[in-house]
């Protein structure tokens, strides 16, 4: 075995590591709980938090893209731009939500397209879900780690 990154995994719950085509699916599989969800709001501060109803929330640490028509726009999240670029996304419904193997995420929201591709340094992207849900890109998007939810006993 060589020491090529965190390979850490747990039985129930807790953190899986390492790109991997199953850790992708998993990973997949459990981002399409905000599938149907609206989006409510979204603040800025340390971040962009997109609030999807009282349930879900995607947090946007790093520079992003919104593609909507013929309008593209990449930048920052902690700007007035990002904010002006959102704005017309409240109260439309959350149709795709994917990770690819690289640990990109993309969202289709109403017509629009999101997609946070992974820092070299920082994590880019989380999602937050009911029941301890977590999903978070790895710096480099070498593998995505996720929490699977805590299922009631």
């Amino acid at each position: 075995m060589t020491d090529d990154g965190p390979f850490i995994r747990a039985e129930a719950g807790g953190i899986h590591g390492r790109r991997d085509e199953q850790e992708i699916t998993i990973a997949n599989d459990l981002i399409q709980a905000v599938l149907g969800y609206q989006l409510a709001k979204f603040r800025l501060d340390y971040g962009v938090h997109l609030e999807l109803g009282n349930d879900f929330e995607i947090t946007i640490e790093t520079e992003f893209t919104l593609e909507a028509g013929e309008i593209r726009w990449t930048g920052e999240p902690l700007t007035t731009e990002a904010g002006k670029v959102l704005a017309p996304l409240t109260s439309t419904t959350v149709s795709e939500a994917t990770i690819g193997n690289d640990g990109t995420l993309r969202l289709a929201l109403g017509q629009a397209t999101l997609t946070v591709s992974p820092h070299p340094l920082y994590e880019a992207w989380q999602v937050r879900g009911p029941r301890d849900l977590l999903i978070v890109c790895s710096p480099g998007g070498d593998y995505v780690a996720y929490w699977a939810p805590i299922l009631d006993p």
